[in-house]
């Protein structure tokens, strides 16, 4: 699918309650043993931490590419896509575009379902993951309060991030879903990535 990395999909990654939680990764973020960017973390770090428009367009095109992952939805009603909601904007980065609803709005385009961006809800504000130690994470996940805004009831949804790590953001609002009733949930990411 991509030059950079190959697709990954992974079922039971410790993502959601119940029956495991498919997983579809683009790519790497880092080249394997060593600390240099894959073309997709490249990417990735230009269009979120650089604000840089074009390679967030880019990735959202190759982003699309997911579609074709993704199993069939059984039922009437179109899949629900939509993006995990970021946290407060820090100081400065107010021109940045949200990743994760890029990356979700293109999914949709490319005929996954339905764009829902404000579908999920973050009630509490919480640091950015990056910035914590994986032992920390599930607590920080938690106190965010992610609740469906909507019924989800027998709803299949993807839910879109930009980058994986240990999926505790993601495990936190998979979780709301399934509680909420969804009938299943599937995670896409552009990139995952380790600790350095």
């Amino acid at each position: 699918m991509d030059t950079a990395g190959a697709l990954r999909v992974e079922v039971g990654a410790g993502l959601g309650e119940g029956a495991g939680t498919m997983l579809l990764v683009l790519g790497d973020y880092w080249q394997p043993d060593r600390d240099e960017r894959t073309e997709i973390g490249e990417l990735v770090c230009r269009a979120k931490d650089q604000g840089d428009p074009g390679a967030a367009s880019e990735l959202a095109e190759r982003f699309a590419s997911l579609a074709t992952a993704l199993p069939e939805a059984a039922g009437v009603l179109p899949r629900l896509v939509v993006p995990v909601p970021s946290g407060p904007v820090p100081a400065g980065d107010g021109d940045r575009p949200d990743l994760a609803a890029m990356l979700a709005s293109s999914l949709a385009a490319a005929g996954v379902g339905e764009y829902r961006p404000s579908l999920v809800v973050k009630s509490n504000p919480t640091p950015r993951m990056r910035r914590l130690e994986p032992e920390r994470r599930a607590e920080v996940a938690a106190s965010a309060g992610y609740r469906a805004n909507e019924p989800v009831a027998g709803r299949h949804i993807v839910v879109v991030d930009d980058v994986v790590l240990t999926g505790t953001t993601l495990n936190a609002v998979s979780t709301c879903l399934h509680d909420a009733g969804a009938a299943s949930v599937t995670a896409a990411v552009a990139a995952r990535t380790r600790l350095r």
